[in-house]
């Protein structure tokens, strides 16, 4: 099973992603060419197969996003998608099918497309909140936040009704849960 989380900034994406990882052992998959992470292999107590989380997580923002390029990303779905338990996520990815979404077609209903349901306002606060932290005064222009919201709600309507791949809603408070069920039922199939 392979799960392409999408969501607007501040939605949850990479906390997700970080708390599969928590409290299980992983390995990190270095970049053979530059050494840099680029992904995450651990054995999830529930789970028969291995689960890869594709991106690094050593920035605020993790997941795809860090990643150099669209093709690191096609290589790392190809590579680890056929074998393994996969998650991804990025905020750019989130508003696109593009070339992953071609890539995403080899794997058929075992590539599943998952929207997070958080609200636009919890969205924004933790997107403030997250810049206060990172000391980033400037007001955050909300339109960009609450315009990602209808990119997303667009690629999700095309991905049910034109390119006819399976998506689901994800409950953003218990996310990683509903995650961790999706993948073990996979492995009952």
């Amino acid at each position: 099973m392979i799960i392409k989380l999408h969501g607007t900034s501040g939605s949850g994406k990479t906390t997700i992603a970080r708390a599969l990882m928590a409290g299980n052992i992983y390995s990190t998959i270095h970049n053979a060419a530059n050494r840099k992470p680029e992904a995450y292999a651990m054995f999830h107590p529930l789970l028969q197969k291995s689960l890869v989380i594709l991106g690094p997580y050593t920035a605020t923002c993790g997941g795809l996003d860090s990643l150099n390029n669209v093709d690191d990303h096609i290589r790392l779905l190809e590579q680890y998608g056929h074998i393994n338990h996969v998650f991804y996520e990025g905020l750019l990815g989130s508003e696109y099918y593009g070339r992953i979404g071609k890539v995403s077609e080899l794997f058929g209903d075992h590539h599943l497309f998952a929207f997070l349901d958080t609200p636009i306002e919890t969205c924004i606060e933790r997107v403030k909140a997250r810049r206060i932290a990172a000391g980033n005064t400037k007001p955050l222009n909300e339109d960009n936040t609450r315009g990602r919201i209808a990119k997303i709600e667009r690629l999700r309507y095309r991905l049910e009704h034109e390119f006819f791949r399976p998506t689901i809603t994800i409950d953003h408070k218990n996310a990683v849960a509903q995650i961790l069920e999706l993948y073990r039922k996979s492995e009952q199939i």
